[in-house]
């Protein structure tokens, strides 16, 4: 039987905090080096991608990266009752905190409408090999997600890559799931 979604949250979330600042930051470099040099990144024109945490797989150099690629970029704003939109930015200068003191753009930022953007890029705690993944217990992304038919890849350090995660009827799954080691396609698979 699998344990529940908090369960592994809590345990996660624990065995991230303890990671050396040094291997998470080289393995967020891998993990980005993985995405930028991916089929799917450099035929997208529209991208959305999260604003990392201080424990999380770091997008800060991806975000500048998209930028200087000429990538029209689209981070999240959280709305109320769980939900997010995609607000285009033109600089890192324009994130300033927002809900839960994760950077975000300004109420003001361009609202980027779901057809426009190509690939989406979501944060995971953990990852299954059938494209699942888990995330904070918000649902905002899987609720994004529903209404966006990008590719959607997830990020995610490879030893949290499980054979089998919890899931409903609501969790939506990711197309990728790129880790330090490998980029993982569950739909080949």
């Amino acid at each position: 039987m699998l344990p529940d979604k908090q369960t592994l949250r809590r345990r996660f979330l624990a065995e991230r905090a303890a990671q050396a600042a040094q291997i998470r930051q080289e393995i967020s470099r891998q993990i980005a080096e993985r995405l930028l040099q991916s089929t799917f990144y450099r035929r997208a024109g529209c991208v959305f991608c999260y604003v990392s945490t201080r424990e999380e797989i770091d997008t800060v150099p991806l975000l500048a990266r998209m930028l200087t690629d000429g990538k029209v970029l689209c981070v999240p704003k959280c709305g109320a009752h769980g939900s997010m939109t995609a607000r285009r930015i033109h600089t890192l200068e324009e994130l300033q905190p927002g809900a839960f003191g994760i950077p975000e753009p300004p109420d003001t930022a361009e609202q980027v409408p779901a057809g426009r953007i190509d690939l989406i890029v979501a944060p995971a705690l953990a990852c299954d090999r059938v494209g699942c993944r888990l995330g904070y217990g918000g649902g905002y992304y899987d609720r994004f997600m529903e209404h966006y038919r990008a590719v959607s890849v997830a990020l995610c350090d490879d030893s949290r890559l499980v054979d089998q995660l919890p899931t409903t009827p609501f969790d939506q799954k990711c197309r990728y799931i790129i880790t330090e080691r490998q980029v993982l396609h569950p739909d080949e698979e």
